[in-house]
């Protein structure tokens, strides 16, 4: 007797609860690996532990040196109960590294319920390692300062003699200098601390294209981290219902981000800011905007802003000259049927740097143009780009803040929407070291010399306040002051 396959149950089907119980299982490990992030980071970050962290690292040091001269033996329980302190000290850290090294897999690897694996996004692997390479630290230096516990307690409570003596306290010592070393390194920064961007501060930008076409938020998502550049793609489709009939959520998105640099610069209020917004965007997602709890909000959008602002000020400083060219009535700007300028970092380590080049074409037709990048022992030491650079509306007069018809934000949003953006990366010979030229050469349809310019910058083995370590250091403080600022 044949039976009826429908009455078969199907353990995929769409009323199937078959690896229901396993995903929310997997949703709640993921939730508390992330609750236990946070505890233990808000612990580790309490206000004075990470100076008390290195200070009892350099004191149980100190205080194993004069052991080790042979002052003060009698206090040796001094020095066990220091290195005791030193690994108390160190817990809550290495548990805040542990779970953030397992907050951030799950974040960026795992594909849960309708959440998609961030793995196709640059920079995954390289978060992924450096907080794998915290974890190891973290345990080194707890580890160490346990065993110099050990190596000291070994000569309090032992007849050790001289010699075993000198070598337990030089291997104290060795212990603890290993301690101070890691401590130094890991207390310069405390990854995944930021609430609405954990992952952000330790993103360096590693591929981005050479022509941005929307300039700010082309910059912007380049310097997002996976998780976040994820999140910014939802957020465009989502507002594909809530911008005006004549905008796009690119083009929106893009106009929301120049009148934030403005109101940054001080040339727009809060007021201001809201009704330029209202142009674009539609009352649903201005009350989103307005919303602290929404993932993009004029708060987030700040510190985004922020931190792309201390990665990359060449590009800020190019639309800053722009704008005041376009507020003063240059005659770079509305005089010359062309306009060059670009921006490279005054210091430059690694061998590498970034050239922005911004080119403006107001001879009212379109036209070929090359651009000559000739960097002095650079590779490569010479480029030619051949590109067609959109016409540009030139000003006639110089714009003003509030003048209707040549009002700054029209007139700069224009002027930078119409503009030819490179964005060029430079590099040098390893060990290269020193003041490089750069020069920059436009030519015009016909081959001629339009515009010249030559830039200097150094290249820096050492310290280097635009390096990529030092600008994420300073992109988490930029981030971390306007979250301050805000709150306030």
């Amino acid at each position: 007797m044949a039976s009826n396959s429908s009455d078969l149950p199907n353990p995929y089907g769409e009323d199937a609860t078959f690896g229901q119980k396993s995903e929310n299982a997997l949703n709640r490990r993921v939730r508390i690996r992330d609750s236990q992030r946070v505890l233990w980071t808000r612990i580790a970050t309490i206000r004075g532990s990470r100076r008390a962290r290195t200070l009892v690292s350099m004191l149980a040091i100190l205080v194993t040196t004069l052991f080790t001269s042979g002052w003060g033996e009698e206090y040796l329980l001094g020095g066990v109960v220091l290195f005791a302190i030193q690994a108390t000290l160190f817990f809550p850290s290495l548990l805040a590294a542990s779970f953030a090294q397992m907050s951030a897999r799950d974040r960026l690897q795992l594909k849960i319920g309708n959440n998609r694996s961030m793995e196709a996004y640059p920079g995954v692997e390289r978060i992924l390692n450096t907080l794998h390479e915290r974890t190891l630290r973290e345990r080194t230096r707890i580890l160490s300062a346990a065993l110099a516990v050990g190596t000291l307690n070994s000569v309090d409570n032992f007849e050790t003699g001289n010699i075993l003596a000198s070598i337990l306290f030089g291997l104290a010592i060795f212990l603890g200098s290993i301690s101070l070393i890691n401590t130094l390194q890991l207390e310069r920064r405390i990854p995944m601390t930021d609430e609405d961007f954990p992952l952000l501060s330790m993103h360096a930008p590693t591929l981005h294209q050479s022509t941005l076409n929307r300039v700010l938020s082309d910059l912007v998502v380049a310097h997002l981290d996976p998780e976040t550049a994820g999140a910014w793609d939802d957020w465009l489709i989502e507002l594909e219902n809530k911008v005006r009939s004549n905008q796009t959520p690119e083009s929106a998105v893009e106009h929301l981000l120049r009148v934030l640099h403005l109101n940054h610069l001080g040339l727009l209020d809060n007021d201001r800011l809201v009704s330029e917004s209202k142009r674009v965007f539609r009352v649903a997602a201005i009350d989103d905007l307005n919303n602290d709890q929404s993932k993009f909000c004029f708060r987030t959008l700040r510190r985004l802003m922020a931190h792309t602002r201390a990665w990359q000020p060449g590009l800020f400083r190019l639309i800053d000259r722009l704008e005041d060219a376009a507020l003063r009535g240059h005659s770079s700007l509305i005089e010359n049927a062309w306009r060059l300028d670009l921006d490279i970092p005054p210091r430059c380590s690694q061998g590498q740097g970034d050239l922005f080049v911004m080119i403006h074409n107001h001879s009212r037709k379109p036209s070929q143009i090359e651009v000559d990048i000739i960097a002095a022992d650079g590779e490569p030491h010479h480029q030619t780009l051949r590109l067609n650079p959109p016409v540009s509306r030139q000003p006639k007069k110089p714009a003003k803040i509030g003048e209707e018809g040549n009002d700054i934000v029209d007139v700069l949003g224009r002027l930078i929407d119409n503009s030819l953006v490179l964005w060029i990366g430079l590099a040098w010979p390893q060990g290269s070291t020193g003041s490089k030229p750069i020069q920059v050469n436009l030519r015009g349809p016909n081959g001629e010399t339009v515009s010249s310019f030559v830039v200097q910058t150094t290249l820096s083995s050492g310290f280097n306040p635009e390096g990529a370590t030092e600008k994420m250091l300073d992109a988490a403080v930029a981030v971390r002051r306007i979250a301050i600022s805000v709150a306030e």
